[in-house]
């Protein structure tokens, strides 16, 4: 029998969530495959078992899907992808979690796949995945009742809640630049062809993931114009916090070890160089 705060978590999260976000590794983990596929078991249910390109994020080597859970359909999906059908055994390595219409993470499960809300169901015994996916993107083979008893017996909030100043002084956010290979750009000179990528933000978060669902929540357009979250590229910058952070110990350190290296002969092996390397192609 569920506990009075388990029956409250399950009617919150069936009030507030919006979208389910999968996220899985893939590849080879000391010498694991983290997702394998069971060629007898996908024949016997009549399921193919390819890998599908478009769903697989090369960068971070994951497979990545942002599921809205209101109208069974896979964001930034687009005809050109076409249909797909998966059937994989995923090693207990997932990460599965609920926002809300905003984009704000509810809650998350790691490890078995959350079997109650998310294809195969019951048949897969929470070691199976099942992606169905139509050329719209939409997902013919979920269920329009949701269960989150997954979540509620076995997840956790993805990220303590903190007011505006308490984050900054807790944990100030990393900064990212995202980019991506999807779409087309124009050079001003329309004759000549230029393949290049496409910037889509600049962004904080606490790690490239939350980057990512930050861009996507601070800006909708992105998702509306097809762009795949799992295309994206992204690359960590350096803050200012961090800049003043890095010339504050240079500075420290820096007439102590400059006499040392010049007392020293300049020895190759002194940190010195490495000092000036780092003030001149950070600090400039």
């Amino acid at each position: 029998m569920e506990s009075t705060n388990e029956q409250a978590l399950e009617r919150k999260l069936h009030q507030e969530t919006r979208y389910l976000h999968i996220s899985i590794p893939y590849g080879e983990d000391e010498g694991n495959e983290l997702i394998t596929f069971d060629d007898g078991l996908a024949t016997e249910l009549q399921c193919e078992t390819d890998f599908v390109p478009p769903m697989f994020n090369n960068e971070n080597r994951t497979l990545e899907v942002m599921v809205d859970l209101a109208e069974h359909k896979v964001l930034g999906w687009s005809e050109e992808k076409g249909y797909i059908h998966m059937w994989g055994k995923v090693i207990d390595y997932g990460t599965y979690t609920l926002f809300d219409a905003s984009m704000k993470p509810l809650y998350q499960i790691r490890g078995y796949v959350p079997s109650a809300l998310i294809p195969p169901y019951e048949r897969g015994f929470g070691d199976y995945l099942e992606l169905t996916i139509n050329p719209d993107g939409s997902l013919p083979n979920w269920k329009d009742e949701l269960d989150f008893s997954n979540f509620v017996e076995d997840g956790h909030e993805p990220l303590p809640i903190l007011n505006c100043q308490d984050e900054k002084k807790v944990n100030p956010m990393n900064e990212y630049i995202i980019f991506t290979t999807e779409g087309h750009t124009t050079a001003p000179n329309e004759n000549i062809e230029v393949e290049n990528c496409q910037i889509l933000g600049r962004v904080r978060g606490n790690n490239p993931e939350e980057a990512k669902i930050n861009l996507l929540k601070d800006n909708p357009w992105i998702a509306e114009a097809g762009f795949d979250r799992s295309e994206f590229i992204v690359e960590q910058l350096l803050t200012n916090e961090e800049r003043a952070a890095i010339k504050e110990v240079l500075d420290y350190l820096w007439d102590d070890e400059e006499r040392h290296y010049e007392e020293s002969g300049r020895s190759d092996n002194h940190i010195f160089p490495i000092l000036s390397r780092l003030k001149t192609s950070i600090l400039g």
